[in-house]
């Protein structure tokens, strides 16, 4: 196996390098885009030699002898990686029993038939693209290396290979008297649908002022696909395995009273439901649009917890109004209230409880998925909402992805062969020194570069 001696004829050639930026025949911004370039491609050299050598590996056991027959050796694989462009040689192969034809070393390292792409460089796309257009990520991904753009396709594709995964139980659970849940949804345009809701619940102790005011200790979750059962047991197991429900005093559930929202009362026991104000303000606006007068009183009859009151008043915009689509912005808001009375007392009753829901969605959800105008599919924009609420988590969706994935032993199979490899090298001779000719440099004429390296090599120093 040649990884090591790939890697040491790499070394040698960068020391190359950086002495020709000592010697003023190159800059410093120069040397460091070549760098970059000579490591990539010795990550795809790597591979490359690791690949085949696991192939040779494969071929040469017992275990496939026994088991499976050899079709062809040599056939060409290329995949993308982060490094670039990875091309490979391996064997295909026919099982004796079952008829099956396979590469068994992609099969062993997780290439799947016809990828194009490799796992990590699409956990790199997935992670991009949780923040900006397809188009965008895959630019960003290749902006050090045109080789690595990809279609805006391809992308998609890796946001609909992307997996969600439950909360794990924390191992100590928190110790807290209140809890909050606040609740709202983002309308999202889906090709061949009218729209569907995307989901977002999220979870916090209250607010801390320092540094700046932010919710403590926030987990956020969405779906578009989860039943309102399901999504709400989904938080409540949240709950159960990360804070002492015996401590728990209240739990104050805040939204705009849609009936997915009112669901989680159910679900999540001893509840206390509170009407999001801003919600309530929006319809009793739209109500007295043509008597703003009437506000205040309103206003005032909630504070005092007269539900009569607020009724009448409305009432008397509705006699006001002469418009069919004023009387029914004024009918909707009188069943609104009729419908959300308990947690409009709760509201007042507890006015050191607000909701930030909307703005919440807004960031995390909207800027993404509908700020502008776009149709997705129910897989993507499922996923994409599960991302983005990784992200507002500070999650990696990068590990997250290859967390999916089967690891491959392929390095502790190798593992011998290298080793054997090494202790080759240092009975034979000093690793770093220049004995393969590979160093044009030192053939060259004299110069200062080529004294100053020959003297590092002499030195043992490379």
């Amino acid at each position: 196996m040649d990884v090591v001696r790939l890697v040491e004829s790499k070394v040698l050639l960068v020391a190359e390098k950086i002495l020709e930026v000592l010697e003023g025949g190159s800059d410093y911004l120069t040397f460091e885009t070549k760098l970059k370039k000579e490591l990539d491609g010795l990550g795809c050299e790597i591979l490359k030699e690791v690949l085949e050598a696991l192939d040779r590996k494969i071929r040469e056991s017992e275990d496939r002898k026994r088991s499976w027959v050899v079709v062809r050796k040599n056939d060409q694989k290329e995949i993308l990686t982060p490094f670039g462009p990875l091309v490979f040689k391996r064997g295909y192969y026919r099982h004796k029993e079952s008829k099956e034809y396979s590469y068994l070393v992609d099969k062993k390292v997780g290439i799947t038939p016809h990828a194009r792409v490799g796992v990590n460089l699409k956990a790199e796309l997935t992670e991009a693209c949780a923040a900006m257009s397809y188009e965008e990520s895959t630019l960003q991904v290749s902006r050090h290396n045109p080789e690595l753009k990809v279609s805006r396709q391809t992308v998609a594709s890796c946001v609909k290979e992307f997996k969600t995964k439950e909360a794990m139980p924390s191992p100590t659970k928190r110790h807290v008297s209140v809890l909050y849940i606040e609740a709202d949804e983002d309308h999202v345009k889906v090709r061949g649908r009218k729209g569907v809701q995307a989901r977002l619940v999220y979870v916090h102790e209250g607010i801390e002022e320092y540094p700046r005011p932010h919710l403590k200790n926030v987990k956020y979750f969405t779906t578009v696909s989860k039943t309102p059962v399901e999504f709400w047991e989904e938080v409540g197991n949240y709950i159960a395995n990360h804070y002492e429900l015996s401590d728990i005093e209240k739990i104050y559930l805040s939204g705009d009273g849609a009936n997915w929202i009112r669901t989680g009362q159910e679900y999540i026991s001893g509840a206390i439901y509170i009407l999001d104000k801003f919600h309530l303000a929006k319809y009793i606006l739209k109500a007295t649009a043509h008597m703003p007068e009437l506000r205040v009183p309103i206003y005032q009859q909630i504070q005092a917890l007269n539900k009569q009151g607020v009724l009448e008043r409305l009432q008397e915009a509705l006699e006001g109004a002469k418009k069919p689509a004023r009387e029914k912005r004024i009918q909707d808001t009188i069943k609104y209230i009729e419908n959300n009375w308990d947690g409009i007392e709760q509201s007042v009753k507890n006015p050191e409880v607000g909701c930030s829901a909307e703005g919440h969605v807004s960031h995390i959800l909207s800027a993404r998925l509908s700020s502008r105008p776009m149709a997705w599919s129910l897989k993507g924009v499922d996923n994409m909402a599960g991302m983005r609420a990784l992200r507002a988590n500070r999650e990696s969706i990068y590990e997250h992805y290859l967390s999916t994935k089967k690891p491959s032993p392929v390095i502790v199979e190798l593992n011998h062969e290298v080793r054997k490899e090494l202790t080759r090298l240092k009975e034979k001779r000093l690793p770093g020194r220049e004995y393969l000719n590979n160093v044009p440099l030192l053939n060259a004429r004299s110069s200062f570069a080529r004294m100053a390296l020959k003297g590092l090599n002499d030195q043992k120093v490379i």
